[in-house]
């Protein structure tokens, strides 16, 4: 008998070995469910109890729990909503009442100084007083100049304003006047009439052009008592009702500014009574 190849051995060997390895039944492993906890003995990925992965990591916390913390994070979502809609109506409101408050203070203010800009002033002027029983003549020399001494008070007036930075002017050059309504003749024409009513402008500035002379002026009113040679005039702000509704604040002339004796009317009073 030859004697055995050792090589021919080894790879014998080798071969029982590996059909011994398949040979042998496989044993299968236990494994715990990570979901509900049961231990079961099974090659397959789901857990034969709850048919869940065996590879699937399981949930932090249980339905009811994530339920519960759903609806309290709503909860709290809810009453953070409600806290900011309360706060910033809040805020609103306060914002909304400090708004009308500073409206309010300054529309007094303006009032107050509207007030103050439009109050009469007044001069006497005994030497030139209209004397009924004198000549038509002398008496309407005297009626003009009582509207002369008219112009030069206001003119006085509007530059001691401008002293005080009371107007926004560089400088008053005259004062013109001229009768209340417009296009009527002046009310010192008349002699008929006790009263003259004027409108009158401080001229800041003039220009000419094609022979036509424009005035940019501050506006007065003032009236003519002839009889008595007293002159009355205010400062004017004329609005518009609608300017008086867009207004921050309006103060109506005095009676005595026109020395009307109607009703109030629009931003100021009608002259006479309606008959």
């Amino acid at each position: 008998m030859s004697e055995q190849d050792p090589w021919e051995a080894i790879r014998a060997r080798a071969r029982e070995n590996v059909r011994e390895i398949f040979a042998r039944a496989p044993e299968v492993p236990e494994r715990a469910c990570p979901h509900c906890g049961e231990q079961a003995r099974t090659r397959g990925e789901h857990c034969p109890a709850c048919g869940r992965s065996y590879f699937v990591k399981p949930d932090r916390f249980s339905v009811r729990t994530r339920r519960i913390l759903q609806a309290v994070g709503a909860l709290a979502a809810a009453i953070v909503l409600a806290l900011i809609v309360v706060v910033l109506s809040h805020q609103a409101h306060d914002n909304d009442v400090s708004a009308r408050a500073r409206r309010a203070a300054a529309a007094s203010a303006e009032r107050t100084r509207l007030a103050r800009e439009q109050r009469p002033h007044h001069a006497l002027v005994g030497a030139l007083r209209d004397d009924a029983g004198a000549p038509p003549a002398d008496r309407l020399d005297r009626r003009r100049a009582l509207v002369e001494r008219l112009e030069a008070s206001i003119t006085d007036d509007a530059r001691g304003r401008v002293a005080r930075h009371e107007l926004r002017a560089r400088a008053i050059l005259a004062t013109h006047c001229h009768a209340l309504g417009n296009g009527a003749r002046g009310d010192e024409l008349d002699l008929r009439k006790a009263l003259g009513r004027y409108s009158c402008e401080a001229a800041v500035e003039t220009a000419s052009n094609a022979g036509i002379t424009s005035t940019l002026g501050v506006p007065f009113v003032g009236t003519i008592d002839f009889a008595a040679g007293r002159l009355t005039w205010c400062k004017d702000n004329p609005a518009s009702a609608s300017d008086v509704k867009q207004a921050l604040a309006f103060v109506r002339l005095a009676r005595e500014c026109t020395a009307a004796r109607g009703p109030a009317f629009g931003s100021g009073y009608l002259i006479e009574p309606r008959g």
